[in-house]
């Protein structure tokens, strides 16, 4: 069968090649997760891709082994035949899934550079030895929405689902040119890049944000406009302290009239200010913010260090759920500055005073015992500024990175179905 273009004559037809007919199968070794141990791949060692590791592990389509951690077989007397080793380009399918989903995913295989590895439990090891696609552009074939639901249609079992190699085989995979597979390469391949570079960059300033925190929020490195000495104090000078309103579950609605935050919510804020209120109730009666107050986790069950987060609300009248403990200012503060501050600075301080062992808590009593160097107000302000621009900054970033994700998705979706084709005469500029 053949896909012919409308499209005109510079481009090629896209073929329906049966899988067996391209791949060919090589043997996989499954070995348990007990005779595996974990790390990069030397040159001595022997890897195993485990299925379970395509499943959860692996971030990307294709896995460069001289970077990605995988398993390693701890067995030194295995030694597979040469032919069953690994190749550049190689395809590992899951065999086996707990949803349709996962059936058949794939991930391609590079970086060998002379490391040994083989084909693990539950997968297919699909070989490409008459040269019919490009070694990155074969990750992409069992990606394509119609091969995912020929998969899918295919899979058998009940908890588990699982695929037979004929079944593999017997899949029509749509395969264009290799110049066309070239193109749709090199298209990508600039999304990509813009992906790497834009996430590390993402990374860095992080990295610049962390460490401006760390020397502003402690007074080791001072804003030139300021000398006065900073002042100690207790929390309880400073904050009242209450205990926000219990909420069940049944009393949560999402056309709710009235805007409220869970404590369970703190844990995805992380010491920023609150401008996102997700959960809503009709229940009227309980804590409601005042605009500056400042919220902490009263209880956890993951640990005591996940009671040191504060996050700043600066908007009146929202409900605060129980096991919130709400530190509402007394006197002129910033709050924002106090919400950083908490969090970054007096994190060990605060995890220090929970109680318990499986559940952790934090009293209202315990703040009272916790003293503080804090500046003026106009300093507070203007270190707590200076971190909300470097949030900003980073959130529009990863704004953008998020576009250019979706944007590669959709290309992707596209370009490897021929639903837009790439013609010989495109030209590919790197500034996206």
């Amino acid at each position: 069968m053949k896909n012919k273009s409308k499209q005109g004559s510079n481009y090629g037809e896209w073929k329906m090649i049966r899988a067996g007919d391209i791949f060919t199968f090589i043997k996989s070794y499954a070995f348990s997760r007990e005779n595996l141990s974990r790390g990069i791949l030397s040159k001595k060692d022997i890897g195993n891709i485990h299925y379970g590791d395509i499943h959860s592990t692996f971030t990307s389509f294709s896995i460069d082994l001289s970077v990605v951690e995988i398993p390693i077989i701890k067995e030194r007397r295995f030694n597979p035949k040469k032919e069953e080793l690994l190749k550049d380009g190689d395809l590992i399918i899951a065999d086996t899934s707990e949803d349709y989903e996962g059936v058949g995913v794939a991930v391609s295989i590079h970086g060998l550079e002379g490391r040994k590895a083989v084909g693990g439990l539950h997968t297919f090891v699909l070989r490409d030895n008459k040269g019919i696609t490009n070694e990155y552009y074969r990750q992409y074939i069992f990606r394509n929405l119609k091969v995912r639901n020929s998969l899918q249609k295919v899979a058998n079992g009940v908890s588990v689902y699982g695929i037979s190699k004929k079944a593999v085989s017997d899949i029509l995979l749509s395969i264009p040119s290799l110049p066309e597979q070239n193109r749709i390469i090199a298209v990508l391949e600039i999304w990509d890049e813009a992906i790497e570079k834009l996430a590390k960059k993402i990374e860095i300033k992080k990295q610049i944000k962390k460490g401006l925190m760390q020397d502003l929020l402690s007074g080791k490195k001072r804003l030139v406009e300021f000398r006065d000495k900073w002042n100690a104090q207790k929390i309880n000078d400073i904050f009242y302290i209450k205990k926000g309103f219990g909420l069940s579950k049944d009393k949560l609605s999402n056309v709710g009239k009235y805007e409220c935050v869970l404590y369970g919510e703190l844990y995805t804020i992380y010491g920023e200010l609150i401008t996102y209120i997700k959960s809503k109730t009709n229940v009227r009666d309980g804590a409601l913010s005042k605009s500056g107050d400042v919220l902490i986790p009263a209880s956890t069950t993951t640990g005591a260090l996940d009671l040191a987060i504060a996050s700043c609300i600066e908007r009146k009248d929202v409900l605060i759920g129980g096991d919130i403990n709400i530190l509402r200012p007394k006197k002129e503060v910033d709050s924002r500055f106090f919400a950083f501050y908490l969090t970054h600075i007096k994190k060990h301080n605060l995890a220090r005073l929970a109680q318990g062992v499986t559940i952790f808590h934090l009293y209202a009593s315990d703040f009272k015992k916790i003293e503080i160097e804090i500046p003026e107000i106009k300093e507070q302000t203007a270190i707590a500024k200076i971190i909300l621009i470097a949030d900003k900054e980073i959130s529009e970033l990863e704004n953008k990175l998020s576009l250019i994700r979706d944007q590669k998705k959709y290309l992707l979706d596209n370009l490897i179905t021929g639903t837009i084709r790439v013609p010989e005469t495109l030209k590919i500029y790197a500034n996206i």
